[in-house]
């Protein structure tokens, strides 16, 4: 039986490779700078109710109210701003009109009901005039389910039914029992998730420095060359390549997938990867506007979409299956990844709020990290779609971008960089380019920092250990932790 080779990754010629490369990222340029002008030329459509971090905030200042009664004394409460209040979107100056009103400062509230947009807004002034000032007609059913969706069905929205029904002469101490009780185990819940992120950030701030005191920096002859000769040695087997220790750890990373590919094909496939990202949407939006049953599907198509192609331009120009490209990544298996990454999860909780509070003045007014993405997670309806969501978000995800940020670009990179800086510095600037081109790619100018440190952990937690399994369990915890916070405060 004859032997055959191993397909020979693919070799684009230098004479018209660089001219795809330039008109790509042109056409890169050309649609991101098209869809900022369409978003800043179209009119934006005022939000159909309040945000996700207005549900947050409808949580802290219903605090005191909840959680007086049970400590027996007033407590203090976080004060509106009305600058800060007037900055938000019509329906989060609505609900800040609710609790203004609970505080006694009708006046604030009154001025910032006018914001809440269209005939919804009209019935919710309607709804706040009549349960805090007695004023006009008690509102119908309907205009009553209408503004209770648009605040949220939060405290807020309950609070206010129940001046509503104090005005009416209705049941209102058992409504106000029932709302508080409805804050109190959210309160709870997110005073356990507080609790659990002081002992994660303790804990990786303690896995930190064990790997940092740990650190051993060993001879790198026989690992990955000769130290400062720039000619790496041959490749061991399944091709895996060992590299020197040159990172803070207790511990050599075990092997490392090897990719034969030249950089005008790395460059190609990560930009037809990331041209495929960009035309997700409209695709996905097509697709709705044909078969507007599958809606519930948008996220996992959108992302489904992208990524599929994304991993069939890397394995086809590798010249590789995508059994083989996990084999490659995964040499091990899963073994020892959930020890490990449960350290790295805390080390990177630990430095992503680090960064996060450092950066606090500057971010302070700026949207969070994928504002749209986490609103339209927030607002998912019915177990199916957030059920897709989560796994979406907390597995699929974290497979494609560990595959292709840490399992293929982070090693490529590393291997040449090692050649001409040496392995230390080498493999810092392949983790350092990794890191920021991770937080680059989900195009949140304001989220960079600290989505490139979630990057630089994920990174760092593939090279101490070898193992893919580790960085992707990271990420995975990472967006499931948020995903399901950020559930509970959506309610």
């Amino acid at each position: 039986m004859m032997s055959q080779n191993p397909p020979e990754p693919w070799l684009p010629e230098r004479r018209w490779s660089y001219l795809v490369i330039a008109s790509m990222i042109a056409m890169i340029f050309v649609l991101l700078s098209t869809q900022d002008r369409m978003r800043r030329l179209k009119p934006r459509a005022p939000d159909a109710q309040v945000s996700l971090e207005a549900r947050l905030e409808d949580l802290v200042l219903a605090a005191p109210k909840v959680l007086g009664p049970l400590t027996g004394r007033a407590l203090p409460g976080r004060a509106i701003d009305p600058a800060e209040a007037a900055a938000g979107s019509g329906w989060d100056q609505a609900l800040l009109a609710v609790h203004a009103a609970e505080r006694g400062d009708l006046a604030l509230g009154r001025k910032l009901i006018q914001a809440a947009p269209g005939s919804e807004g009209e019935r919710f002034r309607q709804l706040w005039r009549y349960a805090y000032e007695g004023a006009g007609a008690a509102p119908d059913p309907a205009t009553r389910e209408a503004v209770r969706k648009a605040l949220g069905d939060g405290f807020a929205a309950r609070i206010l039914e129940v001046r509503r029904l104090a005005r009416a002469g209705g049941a209102a101490p058992a409504a106000e029992d029932e709302a508080r009780a409805w804050a109190l185990r959210r309160l709870e819940v997110l005073g356990a998730a507080g609790g659990l992120a002081c002992l994660l950030s303790l804990a990786g701030l303690g896995f930190g420095l064990t790997l940092a005191l740990g650190s051993r920096p060993r001879d790198p002859v026989g690992q990955a060359g000769t130290a400062g000769s720039g000619s790496p040695a041959s490749p061991p087997r399944h091709g895996a390549r060992e590299h020197v220790d040159g990172l803070p750890g207790p511990a050599a990373p075990k092997a490392l997938p090897a990719f034969r590919l030249p950089g005008r094909a790395v460059a190609i496939v990560l930009l037809g990867w990331f041209l495929t990202l960009l035309a997700s949407g409209p695709v996905v939006g097509l697709v709705l506007a044909f078969l507007p049953f599958l809606r519930p599907l948008a996220l996992p198509m959108a992302y489904g979409f992208h990524a599929s192609l994304g991993l069939t331009y890397l394995c086809a120009a590798e010249g590789i299956a995508f059994p083989t490209l996990w084999r490659r990544a995964l040499p091990g298996g899963s073994r020892g990844a959930a020890g490990a990454g449960l350290g790295f999860f805390a080390l990177a909780f630990a430095a992503v709020m680090a960064v996060a509070m450092l950066l606090s003045p500057v971010l302070r007014h700026a949207e969070p990290p994928q504002k749209e993405l986490l609103d339209l997670l927030a607002h998912l309806r019915g177990p199916l779609a957030v059920a897709l969501a989560f796994l979406t978000v907390a597995v699929a995800a974290p497979v494609f971008e560990e595959l292709l940020f840490r399992g293929f670009l982070m090693p490529w990179l590393g291997s040449r960089l090692e050649a001409r800086f040496g392995p230390r510095r080498g493999w810092f600037l392949a983790l350092a380019i990794t890191a920021v081109t991770f937080g680059a790619m989900h195009m949140q100018p304001w989220g960079l920092p600290t989505l490139s440190t979630l990057g630089f952990v994920l990174g760092l937690a593939y090279l101490r250990t070898g193992n893919l399994a580790t960085s992707i369990l990271v990420h995975g915890l990472w967006n499931g932790s948020v995903f399901i916070v950020m559930r509970i405060v959506a309610g």
